[in-house]
């Protein structure tokens, strides 16, 4: 279809993915009701917690960690349902009778029970056989069901990339291994990352469910503050709208890995909601790193009694913090983040960042308050954010 006939058919002011698929308009209505229901949000909550103290802001002190745990249950059990994705949709595209027979049993049966059936059933009735703790039965619960559906989503994606890539690869010596490893895979990640996005999303939501397992989550301890108070419409109202403020973020972030995805519009200058997408994403890498450093720290205090474990913690996050960040804009012009939503980092020849272009970008970005320089955008102070001003740097579209 030529431009002409994509601009007689879309609607006005449509934004059109021109690429090998259909033409699919891009209208401006699901933007302004994702900033709708973001507005909505953030005014009921903060407005409540200003207006009314009693009691939601006790409500937002007492259900703040719970929101940590249910970012770490989530998190941890989406790194290994990846694995359990990528070995199940291996299987079904295996050529070896047993292992394909294998991963299609186990796809279908996981898929065909209820999330909450699992959970009850790895808790409960395993522990006839084997006693596990309610956070390890909670993320092999999560980890089994969603490894099913991100299978599913590995061999659509492995099955997406046409047959000839592969003759082509063993025509040239390859192995299939090989083929699959260094041809197929990094071709079909462009296919599957998207909908793995939108399984991390889902599966946020499904680990309100591990609550049943008496892990005090967001929505568990929500409920233990409304038992106790019976405020039950401003607790549950509460942790309704946090859970929709983590999907909102979320579903923007992987509507921008979508767009770094399609490689369109390459020379459009990068937005702040793009850069928050980078960044949102790296605090989701960081978060699990954060994990494994403190089973670290607990496993160094357990034979240090004495050890400060929150100070210690605290100060190797934030090396560890620095370290990403700066390692990335360095050897790679981009961090994990910006590399999921298609964003590089170069300096004003183009090319990547020294250790002191990079070391000054990121003071000015971090003081005297992080988030300070991105006031830079308005119109009327540059337009240009200040750590990117005043470190000669851009962001630009790979």
């Amino acid at each position: 279809m030529k431009d002409k006939d994509l601009k007689t058919t879309a609607p006005p002011g449509a934004r059109v993915w021109r690429d090998d698929s259909a033409a699919i308009p891009r209208e401006r209505n699901l933007l302004i009701a994702w900033w709708m229901a973001v507005i909505v949000a953030l005014v009921f909550i903060v407005g409540a917690v200003l207006l009314k103290p009693d009691p939601y802001r006790e409500i937002v002190v007492f259900i703040g960690d719970g929101l940590v745990i249910t970012f770490q249950i989530t998190i941890v059990s989406m790194t290994f349902a990846l694995l359990f994705g990528l070995l199940a949709g291996l299987g079904r595209t295996s050529h070896t009778p047993w292992i394909n027979t294998l991963a299609s049993l186990y796809v279908e049966v996981i898929r065909g029970i209820p999330l909450l059936a699992q959970l009850f059933w790895i808790y409960y009735a395993l522990s006839r056989f084997i006693k596990l703790g309610p956070h390890v039965s909670a993320v092999l619960g999560l980890t089994i069901c969603y490894g099913a559906y991100i299978g599913e989503t590995f061999r659509a994606g492995i099955q997406s990339i046409p047959k000839g890539q592969m003759e082509a690869a063993r025509a040239l010596g390859l192995s299939r291994g090989q083929a699959m490893r260094y041809i197929i895979i990094p071709q079909a990640i462009r296919v599957i990352l998207p909908p793995v996005g939108n399984e991390f999303i889902a599966m946020l939501k499904d680990s309100s469910l591990v609550s049943v397992l008496a892990i005090s989550d967001l929505l568990r301890r929500g409920r233990e503050y409304a038992s106790r108070t019976f405020a039950y419409f401003e607790t549950y109202t509460l942790v309704a709208l946090v859970y929709l403020l983590m999907t909102l973020m979320f579903s923007r972030a992987v509507y921008y890995i979508e767009v770094g995805m399609s490689r369109q519009n390459k020379e459009e200058p990068v937005g702040l909601m793009h850069r928050l997408a980078g960044v949102l994403l790296d605090l989701v890498v960081l978060d699990f790193i954060g994990l494994i450093v403190y089973g670290l720290v607990q496993g160094i205090a357990l034979l240090l009694p004495d050890l400060a474990v929150g100070v210690i913690l605290l100060g190797l996050m934030g090396v560890v913090m620095v370290a990403y960040t700066l390692f990335g804009w360095v050897r790679f012009g981009r961090t994990p983040g910006m590399m999921a939503v298609g964003l590089r980092l170069v300096n004003a020849e183009g090319a990547f960042l020294t250790w002191g272009a990079a070391i000054k970008r990121l003071v000015v970005a971090l003081l005297p308050l992080p988030g300070l320089s991105l006031f830079g955008l308005l119109p009327s102070l540059g337009g240009q954010i200040w750590h990117d001003r005043l470190a000669q740097t851009s962001v630009i579209r790979d």
